[in-house]
């Protein structure tokens, strides 16, 4: 079975971009160079097609208690406008993705990740149908979808995020004259149009840098996609792969689900409790969480740096002295700041910043020391 394709793949082929499987997707690793586009969405400002993750939307009187049932970060707390990062999890409070929740005048989206996108739709509607709720669940992304007419756009649609310093700049050239980009705040989402387009926007991104995520209609991906860039070339415009999607994530601490996460750890073993919200009410997997607060967590995940030039990868393993004594889930050079990073699990009592063991890179050992994360920040608006 052939891999699906963004509707912007047309694009990534004709500026000659190196394309991989990702999660059953053709996507784009690289177009210039990973530490090229790392450098560009730093400083400038980065074009990101992530149309191979999904919006699912949740309409209906219920939708709120629905979406809150089945995921762990408390919606009914959210007012109109914000977004907010939460889980979804197994009966024993493992993970089985992350998701980020947008909460909308008259109805809920929520966007997930490209590998576990059947899953969730899957698993979204059996919950909500066993526990009775009134809540229309919608695919978003998929044109077919019975439900598509009664979905924001009414359309399927797709997903670029821009990223970057620039990217406010960029986005309010295109963007509606009602809309001014100063005024949504960072984890907002808004209403707006595009080109003449309807869309949502969001300020959301993956890379620890300013930045918008632009919801719209998916046969018009490539018209939105040669605007930007036409009208970012002053600013810098740069279309970015996944490769340098990835070091930049790494630098910002950011979780990838089936490295950091899985149905294996939990997201207080994974240093996510921002995303549980364990005072609110009862959701899938929350006693098994409110169990490991009480009692502590059996592994811990850490920012690492490693004394070696040797890059590090997801497996290696850390050792202390003849014991291992976890592994590491994620690893890159840091284009940003020029040393090699990874993150890994460990047990609590090695899990303080300054502790010292050794990571095992192809065979050999390397000095490794645990360092705050995120590895970096971007320098507040004055």
């Amino acid at each position: 079975m052939s891999n699906k394709r963004t509707p912007l793949h047309p694009i990534h082929e004709s500026l000659g971009a190196r394309i991989i499987d990702f999660g059953g997707w053709d996507m784009p690793v690289q177009y210039a160079g990973i530490v090229a586009e790392s450098k560009a969405t730093r400083t400038q400002v980065g074009l990101f097609d992530i149309g191979h993750m999904n919006r699912i939307e949740f309409l209906g009187a219920d939708r709120v208690a629905a979406v809150d049932w089945c995921l762990s970060c408390n919606v009914a707390n959210l007012t109109e406008g914000r977004v907010k990062y939460g889980l979804l999890l197994t009966e024993r409070g493992t993970a089985l993705d992350d998701v980020l929740v947008y909460f909308d005048s008259d109805r809920i989206h929520v966007v997930v990740n490209a590998g576990n996108r059947d899953q969730d739709l899957r698993l979204f509607r059996e919950r909500i149908a066993a526990k009775g709720f009134d809540c229309t669940v919608i695919d978003a992304g998929d044109g077919n979808d019975p439900k598509i007419g009664e979905s924001l756009l009414g359309v399927e649609q797709t997903i670029i995020a821009l990223q970057g310093p620039n990217s406010e700049t960029l986005l309010q050239r295109v963007v509606d004259t009602d809309t001014d980009l100063s005024e949504l705040g960072y984890y907002r989402n808004c209403r707006s149009v595009v080109s003449g387009l309807p869309c949502l926007l969001s300020r959301t991104g993956y890379t620890g840098e300013d930045g918008f995520e632009i919801f719209f209609d998916a046969r018009e991906a490539e018209r939105i996609w040669n605007l930007l860039m036409s009208e970012g070339e002053d600013l810098g415009a740069t279309p970015v792969g996944l490769g340098a999607r990835d070091a930049l994530r790494t630098e910002a601490g950011m979780p990838l689900y089936g490295h950091e996460l899985d149905d294996q750890t939990t997201p207080l073993e994974a240093g996510l409790k921002f995303g549980v919200q364990l005072k609110a009410g009862d959701f899938v997997g929350k006693a098994p969480l409110l169990e490991q607060f009480e009692n502590g967590v059996g592994k811990a995940l850490v920012g690492l740096e490693v004394d070696t030039k040797r890059v590090p990868r997801p497996h290696c393993m850390l050792m202390n002295g003849d014991e291992q004594i976890g592994v590491v889930t994620s690893g890159t050079f840091s284009p940003t700041l020029q040393k090699n990073i990874a993150m890994g699990f460990v047990p609590p009592s090695m899990s303080e910043v300054g502790t010292t063991f050794e990571m095992d890179i192809r065979g050999k050992r390397h000095g490794c020391t645990v360092v705050p994360m995120p590895f970096y920040k971007r320098a507040k608006k004055s």
